[in-house]
């Protein structure tokens, strides 16, 4: 019975190695030979074929949030654009928008984000908008900001909020093609 689930599985190991290219990379930058032989040598190659493959990036992962699912570690929104300032939101007032629970500093915050979220909503799920010109999604520190042709745009550091600054639009541009990279 042991040889009939060996060669089964050596059977079904080498129909994918065979639909598969000759070297397959594997995690961890390792270089994966498919002539291997032995039948444990073959377990290990599947498994390390099988988590090589780029995994597809979760919802909730476009979404920078906490464990309450609350975006810009519960600082304002609306703040951002109306004060010009970083301003800590009340779970009082809340909205839900893209998977994430905004908080607002006042119910008026909370009307104004509900008529237009998308007007509001930080850029890049609320990730770090230079680190993602990188591609890298980083947190953010919600004290890092800008509002830059009426759009929120969060960073990580005060330098890297600089240094997004001194280059807005070549980052722009490359913030939104990483963007919809992640994202498909």
């Amino acid at each position: 019975m042991k040889k009939i689930q060996i060669s089964l599985a050596a059977t079904c190991l080498a129909a994918l190695v065979v639909a598969m290219p000759r070297v397959a990379s594997a995690s961890g930058g390792q270089r994966l030979d498919s002539t291997s032989t032995s039948a444990g040598e073959d377990r290990l190659l599947l498994a390390q074929v099988q988590t090589a493959r780029p995994k597809k990036q979760s919802a909730k992962s476009q979404v920078n949030i906490d464990q309450n699912g609350v975006i810009l570690h519960g600082y304002d929104a609306v703040a951002y654009f109306k004060q010009k300032r970083p301003v800590q939101g009340n779970t009082a007032y809340k909205s839900t928008y893209q998977g994430a629970t905004y908080l607002f500093a006042s119910a008026a915050n909370k009307a104004e984000f509900d008529k237009n979220p998308a007007k509001y909503a930080p850029q890049y799920g609320g990730y770090c908008a230079l680190s993602l010109s990188n591609g890298r999604l980083v947190d953010i520190d919600p004290n890092n900001f800008v509002v830059y042709k009426g759009k929120l745009y969060v960073c990580a550091s005060a330098k890297e909020l600089r240094s997004f600054e001194a280059h807005e639009e070549e980052c722009i541009i490359k913030d939104n093609r990483n963007w919809l990279q992640l994202r498909s």
